[in-house]
């Protein structure tokens, strides 16, 4: 019923990847605030008040 040999795959896999998990952490924030910044740029240029 259970495919442990993938599951095992997968769960070295995120073994693998952990010392680099601040470092995703750091660009997911440093792409989401600059997105959320452009939203805010586009929607100012469109007439919208900035929010305080």
């Amino acid at each position: 019923m259970y495919n442990w040999s993938l599951q095992d795959a997968i769960a070295a896999f995120v073994q693998s990847q952990q010392p680099n998990f601040g470092a995703q952490h750091q660009m997911y924030l440093s792409a989401l605030y600059a997105f959320v910044d452009m939203q805010s740029h586009l929607l100012t240029l469109l007439g919208f008040p900035p929010a305080p």
